[in-house]
């Protein structure tokens, strides 16, 4: 199976927003549903994005936008069309050559371009990254099942590799992300009860070979995206301005406040990394671990609590268990209130700024990046 060549692409009409709700490409239709901005150089009257979505029979696809400025719109900000566009055809892409093979009768449940993709399988799932990355992804993996299960969580098996893929065990149970929609509030408040148990085993485990995540290093996450979204022109400019505003303050705490000694932290925590099985919890991704400071992952799943809550998925009431849980734990790990906060606000900058690359959460980037901070 073959890359779909460049064609000239259309959408209904030229969009306000930096990403468009669907493109069409040849007889490829591909109704987004995420978005990765590629930095551009400054003076660059065009701009690149890769998007994954869904085609019309419901298909995980990727590919790549190349935007250009033009058309007229009454939304404020830059208006963008599509000057051309790449959509791969199901289970492909050019730069994951092993993808093909791997997806051939199964579903691609994850797909960045040319950069990787998830297939679920009867029997595992399968990572499938670029050639001589699979090594090291396998690695990492290995080393984040150690900490996970020291610490009493569940963690997928490393099954097999290669040089551009990995095979991983499938662990049993659901998602937080998907739990929270429907568990009853008393075995909903054991689970968080659960959580942070294990979480403060985790954080106590000695681990000195993991690679540091400094409040430095978070400054340039949260930075970068704040440039990606003025860059685009992501949001209205005068939230934009009070988006850079708010991350300049923040910034600037992160790195003249007293950082916490740092533990053993996951560095993408969220509901959906969790999954709950009856009475045991499993890890996900946990090839993102490192040495960081405790408020780091807490603050990260404190705020995406609230957003589930904001975007009608949770109640408000499995919301408020969830994040009573998360600040409990940071009160038992010595977190200063100030400096879960300030993580905390750089968590929503960052995250409103993500999903304003998402076409169906636009609206709700927009609202959080107008809250005050």
């Amino acid at each position: 199976m073959t890359m779909s060549k460049t064609s000239t692409a259309t959408v209904d009409e030229s969009f306000g927003g930096p990403v468009p709700t669907a493109v069409r490409c040849g007889d490829d239709f591909l109704v987004i549903q995420r978005a990765w901005p590629h930095e551009r150089q400054p003076g660059d009257a065009g701009a690149t994005l890769t998007v994954e979505g869904r085609d019309e029979q419901g298909r995980l696809r990727a590919g790549r936008l190349e935007l250009t400025q033009g058309g007229a719109t009454s939304s404020p900000g830059p208006v963008w069309q599509v000057r051309a566009a790449q959509i791969t055809p199901p289970g492909s892409d050019p730069k994951l050559a092993g993808l093909a093979a791997a997806a051939e009768g199964h579903t691609v449940v994850v797909h960045r371009f040319g950069k990787r993709a998830v297939i679920a399988r009867t029997a595992d799932y399968v990572k499938v990254v670029r050639a001589g990355r699979g090594p090291g992804v396998a690695e990492q993996a290995r080393r984040g099942r150690e900490l996970s299960q020291a610490s009493g969580f569940a963690a997928p098996e490393v099954l097999t590799e290669a040089a551009d893929q990995v095979s991983f065990g499938i662990l049993a149970g659901q998602s937080l992300h998907e739990v929270g929609a429907h568990a009853p509030l008393e075995q909903w408040t054991a689970t968080w009860q659960l959580w942070g148990h294990h979480w403060q085993v985790l954080t106590g485990l000695h681990a000195p070979d993991l690679a540091p995540h400094t409040p430095e290093d978070e400054v340039r996450v949260l930075q970068r995206w704040i440039g990606l979204a003025e860059e685009f022109g992501a949001l209205p400019p005068r939230v934009l301005a009070g988006l850079r505003a708010r991350a300049d303050r923040v910034c600037a705490v992160l790195l003249g406040g007293e950082a916490q000694a740092p533990v053993v932290s996951h560095r993408d925590l969220h509901d959906k990394q969790i999954l709950a099985d009856g009475a045991s919890l499993g890890l996900l991704d946990f090839d993102t671990a490192a040495l960081a400071e405790p408020a780091l992952d807490l603050a990260n799943l404190w705020v995406h609590a609230g957003l589930r809550a904001d975007q009608h998925l949770w109640s408000h009431e499995h919301a408020e268990v969830a994040r009573e849980a998360i600040m409990g734990l940071a009160d038992q790990l010595d977190v200063e209130p100030e400096r879960f906060e300030t993580y905390a606000a750089a968590t929503r900058l960052r995250l409103a700024c993500l999903y304003a690359f998402r076409p169906a959460h636009r609206d709700l980037a927009l609202a959080w990046a107008d809250k005050v901070v």
